[in-house]
């Protein structure tokens, strides 16, 4: 069967492999022919994917609450060009709230895949091609039969290590310059995870929707074979690990350093979707730092305990600046994430935001305006209080760097222009205005840099939930 997989074409500020399509597709390239199209890199308009899609018999979407209504775009033209076409839904979003997914789209899809899929997506092209196994045993598939919508349940398997991405259809060293922390200190790039599932409890987050509350992790030698694989056969050259969780176990994270050193000192690396501050120590760091890590990005959140307490973030200001100044002794390049608007937040604790990320060693700050992101605490907590009403899920804005919602004693206007004020006051400083363009390499980087720059400068959202 010839089966394709698409990761859509959605504001972004780095364009990377799509490494969760990579594992789907792995599982199945043995028997049937899949095709990756990663349309944020090659920008192919709905006409050309009416044309692209006319020969396969399968389309697979992932799907992020942002772009519902693209992905309403993208399946209609889908099925006008082939409607014979099974189309099938994965990601955050169907994970989150599958009841509301196969409403909202109806008859444009016919399955969904919730939670983690490379158990259960080779099953359904079985199914769809012989008729087995039965539905019922499809794991995490949701589909309708006799006029009502069935659920089954996903499973998170215990060893990930037999999971691998079909690097030959993302390779890494076709990608541009755009990777997801927008700097770098080598190219080619690739993106890879040694780990899932995440045990903590922060109400903002759904990370745990798709991959549980378990910690599970790869084998150091498995992930230094992959590493191999990327160094040998597409010369990449800087590893971004985008666990949730990398530094969860310091055994770990030593046996993985001296490892890397040994094999491939030549690499550079850095976790760009962020650490846990609480779980770094000294000797930790030590061993990131000689092993070729030049920078972490953390997860401060807040610069008021009261709201860290609220977000159930299990950190503290005073812990925060403990930790940020242990980082700096070893010169390690820091990026901060940062919450405004928070639900409970007042004037006073978006001041107190800014002012730590003002205050501390940083190189880098980003600060996102909260979103209330279906299948998280703080998502059933605003519906319980009446304080998120969604009349319908087009609403949601196709950008994270936007405002769709405002905590009470606030406006959306309101709160974009706290977060443009926090940017503003953060990079006009000489320091960081240096370091900042010091760190860009060569003219295309300059223009994802840019690029990004300016959206997150404008791009505020006009849509309120």
């Amino acid at each position: 069967m010839n089966i394709l997989l698409i990761k859509m074409n959605s504001p972004a500020d780095e364009i990377i492999p799509p490494i969760s399509l990579g594992y789907l597709a792995s599982g199945v390239l043995d028997r049937h022919n899949v095709t990756i199209l990663d349309n944020l890199k090659e920008k192919l308009s709905l006409e050309e994917i009416s044309e692209k899609v006319r020969k396969f018999d399968i389309a697979g979407i992932t799907l992020f609450t942002k772009d519902l209504s693209l992905c309403k775009k993208y399946l209609k033209t889908i099925k006008s060009a082939n409607p014979n076409c099974i189309t099938v839904l994965g990601g955050p979003h169907p994970s989150a709230l599958p009841e509301e997914t196969m409403f909202f789209f109806k008859d444009l899809v016919n399955y969904l895949l919730v939670g983690e899929s490379e158990t259960g997506f080779p099953k359904l092209i079985n199914f769809i091609e012989s008729g087995k196994p039965e539905l019922n045993e499809i794991e995490g598939l949701v589909y309708i039969k006799d006029g009502s919508i069935k659920k089954n349940t996903p499973i998170c398997i215990e060893n990930i290590d037999n999971f691998k991405i079909a690097w030959q259809l993302i390779p890494p060293d076709s990608y541009p310059q755009a990777p997801h922390g927008a700097f770098f200190k080598q190219f080619p790039i690739a993106p890879i995870i040694t780990s899932r599932g995440c045990p903590f409890h922060c109400t903002f987050c759904g990370g745990h929707i798709i991959s549980g509350r378990k910690i599970r992790q790869r084998s150091v030698d498995n992930v230094i074979e992959e590493i191999g694989l990327l160094y040998k056969n597409y010369g990449v050259r800087e590893i971004h690990i985008e666990d949730d969780n990398f530094t969860f176990r310091k055994d770990y994270v030593l046996e993985f350093c001296s490892k890397l050193k040994s094999n491939f000192p030549d690499i550079t690396w850095t976790c760009p979707n962020g650490v846990r501050i609480d779980t770094l120590d000294e000797e930790m760091i030590s061993a990131m730092k000689s092993s070729g890590c030049y920078a972490l990005s953390i997860g401060i959140e807040s610069g008021s305990n009261r709201i860290l307490k609220l977000m159930k973030k299990s950190l503290t200001v005073e812990k925060t600046k403990e930790k940020v100044e242990m980082l700096k002794k070893f010169d390690i390049d820091i990026n901060a994430f940062f919450i405004l608007g928070y639900p409970g937040e007042k004037k006073e604790d978006i001041e107190k935001t800014i002012n730590l990320a003002l205050s501390l060693p940083l190189k880098r700050a980003s600060f996102a305006n909260f979103q209330p992101l279906p299948g998280t605490e703080s998502y059933y907590n605003l519906i319980k209080e009446g304080l998120l009403k969604i009349d319908h899920w087009e609403k949601f804005s196709p950008s994270l760097q936007s405002t769709i919602w405002s905590a009470p004693g606030f406006t959306v206007r309101e709160l974009a222009w706290y977060r443009r004020k926090a940017l503003l006051k953060f990079y006009l400083r000489p320091r960081i205005m240096w370091h900042f363009l010091k760190g860009i390499r060569n003219l295309q980087h300059f223009y994802y840099i840019f690029k990004r720059a300016y959206r997150w400068l404008t791009y505020t959202g006009e849509k309120t939930l």
